[in-house]
């Protein structure tokens, strides 16, 4: 099937599948704003794939299970596959699904006490032209709640006007977050500065069943440096595992 096809067919999917999202708090735990604090959250993940250079259809996907508060590795499951489905802008998702689904059967079937109460993906939630990105759609598969988290800023038409070298200039004068409004009125997510002196921030989008209020929240009581440690652990497993193949392939 051409790539106008694909992308005329995943639209439509993507249109169906949005209206089953839900952009408010549907939470096993809650957020006290007195205490600054969460109630009943104990378990917290994170996914990342990574593509060797020298073979950008095989894939390394990884799933970290952290506890929380306190960020200690509690599990972590890794797959290499082949994607055959082709790569098309704004429809990531569509290359990426199987995989996360297969390492979340794998987290099912070997530790199912340690399901993420929570999921942070490196990728867009809502922050994407279609509001459907892959964190949407994986919590959709899932029914998890689930937030995007992108180390990038996704440039696409409604939100042509947002710069990312002009939030960094905004954060560097102490702003601690900048919401991500389209020309629409719409809101798709939120800049947000990670700790300490770092003025590149990280891009935070509901995904499915949470608010992006609380999402800014989780993301925040996550980290350590600019990317959320959920994600950075995944992130660095799964670079790790396609470095070695890099190196290994003549």
């Amino acid at each position: 099937m051409a790539d106008t096809d694909l992308a005329h067919e995943w639209t439509q999917l993507q249109s169906q599948l949005l209206t089953q999202v839900i952009e408010h708090d549907d939470l096993s735990f809650s957020y006290d704003p007195h205490t600054n604090e969460f109630s009943g959250l104990h378990i917290v993940g994170g996914v990342d794939i990574s593509y060797p250079r020298t073979n950008p259809d095989h894939a390394i996907v990884a799933l970290s299970i952290l506890s929380f508060p306190s960020l200690t590795l509690l599990h972590q499951t890794t797959f290499q596959v082949s994607i055959d489905v082709p790569y098309i802008a704004g429809f990531l998702a569509f290359r990426e699904i199987h995989a996360y689904k297969q390492a979340f059967a794998s987290l099912q079937a070997e530790r199912p006490d340690l399901m993420p109460q929570i999921l942070l993906v490196d990728g867009n939630g809502t922050l994407h032209p279609r509001r459907f990105g892959s964190a949407c759609h994986l919590g959709i598969e899932l029914n998890i709640p689930t937030i995007g988290v992108a180390k990038n800023l996704l440039h696409f038409d409604d939100l042509s006007h947002v710069g990312a070298k002009e939030l960094k200039g905004v954060f560097r004068d102490g702003t601690r977050e900048v919401e991500l409004k389209g020309r629409s009125g719409s809101v798709y997510g939120r800049a947000v500065r990670p700790p300490g002196l770092a003025s590149n921030p990280v891009f935070v989008s509901t995904g499915h069943r949470v608010s992006l209020d609380t999402a800014v929240r989780v993301v925040r009581a996550c980290s350590k440096v600019r990317v959320p440690e959920p994600i950075r652990v995944a992130d660095q497993q799964s670079r790790k595992i396609a470095q070695t193949i890099e190196s290994i392939v003549p």
